[in-house]
């Protein structure tokens, strides 16, 4: 989907971070600070074969349910500025911002209802997924999860202990 960009801050020495990231964050929770370079935890991103996918990435119906209500504020927020310009005289400032800010709400919720319903969104699911599966075959990443206190599926721990005894 999307790219979106996710702002925050080193723990470890402060450092405001912005890098780019999918809709909903999936990825490694695992960080590296570009000041610092140490590692750290930043558990907005979700590790999808851990934690499992954003149940509203599966579902139209929320984003639709959210296009309608968008729908209506757009359009109450446009009759109102409409009234107030053609028969008042005057505009608000805060009324196009709310016309504006709901027009654009109403389009991307739109798309992503149709996004998800035409089923893009399983499909991009399905390679962030195999990229997840494909991080937890790492021993050593499994074990770096596990001491910032993730439980690791038993497939996983499994599979990255015959991954590391067999050398792949």
């Amino acid at each position: 989907m999307a790219i979106t960009y996710l702002e925050g801050t080193c723990p470890k020495c402060g450092e405001k971070t912005k890098e780019p990231s999918n809709t909903w964050a999936y990825g490694s929770p695992i960080r590296f600070c570009p000041r610092c370079k140490q590692e750290y935890l930043d558990a907005r991103w979700r590790e999808v074969a851990i934690t499992g996918f954003d149940p509203r990435g599966s579902k139209p119906g929320y984003y639709f349910k959210v296009f309608l209500g968008t729908l209506i504020v757009t359009a109450l927020s446009g009759g109102w500025l409409y009234y107030t310009t053609h028969y008042k005289g005057y505009y608000s400032t805060l009324t196009i911002s709310v016309f504006v800010v709901s027009a654009i709400a109403t389009v991307g919720s739109l798309l992503l209802s149709l996004w998800i319903a035409l089923g893009f969104a399983a499909k991009s699911n399905a390679k962030y997924l195999a990229e997840s599966e494909r991080r937890l075959q790492n021993p050593a990443y499994v074990k770096r999860l596990q001491e910032y206190g993730y439980v690791i599926p038993a497939k996983y721990l499994a599979q990255a202990m015959t991954d590391q005894t067999t050398g792949e």
